[in-house]
């Protein structure tokens, strides 16, 4: 990892978390919260390891800032979380690390017409998805997009919105391409009544400068379909998408159908359900815009930065919870499907959550988690499919109103039907404190 780089990007950070700090207090108009917190570890192999394990303590403090601004002529969102890792037997150097679950200001130049928006969010990778996530293999991914949108009413019921974007993509993977890009979308969308609209929807971006020099090109076209209804809404997006590549010695394509399908309901036979569908393209030197909102789920993957490649994904989650008198519960699913047309193979992952909480006192919050994941790297990787289970056990208590200690004891195990030093087994121990003020 580029320890340059690191820095410079923790250091911009604290500039930026400074700044969100400074701008919050000064305004009556925000809404902020935050916290800070420090977590002891024990675990019996660090490493991971199938043989020879190496035990460590691990020390992790935090901080985590929110901010969100409404004003009649201004919104900003954003969230950070700077945290450092200290390895006490030396087993990994010590990392501080500060990833953003998503930033957004927006700032209306001409009111109802005009408005200049920036995101930015910055995600943890690994070079490769095979790899664990760890100090030696974790990287991050920065992405800034900035640029102007225009909304304009035809009538009271249609609408146009254009939209361009300068990107900006870092990675802090050396074999990762940096690139810039130029985005631009339209959308023409009408009120069919007070629950239902439809939208017609194009977006293209172009690479105009890379590490690599290899030009990209994505384009698409879709009609959408919004519907709400009683404490619950449904979103359909389908269309047709192409992805070009040129390295300048090969040009690829690839074309294929665009599907993202959104359906929420709350309080419907005493769950509230989330379902979500994402059939699309994109290059893996930037993925997919859904992993940049910091919705991400604990059994969801970490996103690998790879060799540039075309990457063909279908993403299904499915989420369900229950809050009742005496427990809470919850269920997470997963199924994903990567192909990559330039090294030609296919990666699918499986995964399930189940959480249940018992309300035995208002201030004592025990949680039991089970975990489970499948994944197979593909028959060109030769690395077998690996199953994995996670059983965790936590206890959170309230000492005084904001202050929080809390405990858990994990216990991993993988398996792997073909590469047996893939396989071992964890068990950690640990205890923390978290003080949530604002």
């Amino acid at each position: 990892m580029d320890i340059q780089f690191c820095r410079e990007r923790v250091l911009s950070g604290l500039i930026s978390c400074f700044l969100l700090m400074v701008f919050a207090s000064q305004s009556h108009a925000t809404e902020a919260a935050g916290a800070i917190g420090s977590r002891i570890e024990h675990t019996d192999n660090v490493r991971r390891t199938n043989t020879n394990a190496e035990t460590d303590v691990i020390q992790t403090t935090y901080a985590e800032l929110g901010v969100e601004e409404v004003r009649k002529r201004f919104k900003a969102d954003a969230t950070l979380k700077l945290q450092n890792e200290h390895y006490y037997e030396g087993t990994y150097e010590d990392e501080t690390s500060l990833t953003s679950g998503f930033g957004l200001f927006t700032v209306d130049l001409v009111e109802d017409f005009l408005e200049w928006q920036a995101t930015f969010s910055r995600t943890d990778v690994v070079s490769d998805t095979s790899q664990d996530e760890n100090p030696d293999t974790r990287e991050f991914r920065n992405i800034f997009r900035t640029g102007p949108t225009i909304n304009y009413a035809v009538s009271r019921l249609t609408n146009i919105l254009l939209r361009g974007n300068y990107v900006r993509v870092d990675n802090s993977e050396d074999d990762a391409d940096d690139n810039q890009r130029a985005e631009g979308s339209a959308s023409v969308s009408h009120q069919i009544n007070r629950l239902t609209s439809v939208s017609l929807n194009t977006r293209y971006s172009e690479v105009l400068e890379s590490d690599s020099d290899e030009e990209i090109s994505n384009g698409s076209v879709s009609l959408a379909l919004s519907r709400a209804y009683v404490d619950g809404l449904l979103k359909i997006d389908i269309g047709q998408q192409e992805v070009e590549s040129d390295d300048g010695t090969v040009a690829e394509s690839e074309t294929g159908v665009f599907v993202d399908v959104q359906l929420t309901r709350q309080a419907f036979l005493w769950h509230n359900f989330d379902l979500n569908y994402n059939h699309s393209i994109s290059d893996t030197s930037i993925g997919f815009e859904d992993d940049e909102t910091g919705n991400r789920l604990d059994i969801d993957p970490v996103q690998a930065t790879t060799t540039t490649d075309i990457e063909t994904r279908s993403r299904f989650n499915f989420n369900a919870s229950r809050d009742a008198d005496a427990f809470t519960y919850d269920i997470g699913l997963i199924y994903e499907e990567s192909h990559f047309k330039l090294q030609d193979f296919t990666e699918r992952y499986r995964g399930a959550l189940i959480g249940f909480s018992p309300k035995l006192y208002s201030r004592l919050i025990p949680r039991f988690e089970y975990e489970y994941a499948r994944e197979s790297f593909g028959l060109i990787k030769g690395l077998g499919v690996d199953t994995t289970h996670i059983v965790t056990a936590s206890l959170k208590y309230q000492l005084v109103e904001e202050l929080y200690a809390d405990s858990f004891v994990t216990y991993e195990t993988r398996t792997n039907d073909t590469v047996e030093r893939r396989e071992f087994d964890e068990l950690s121990v640990g205890v923390g404190l978290r003080w949530e003020f604002l």
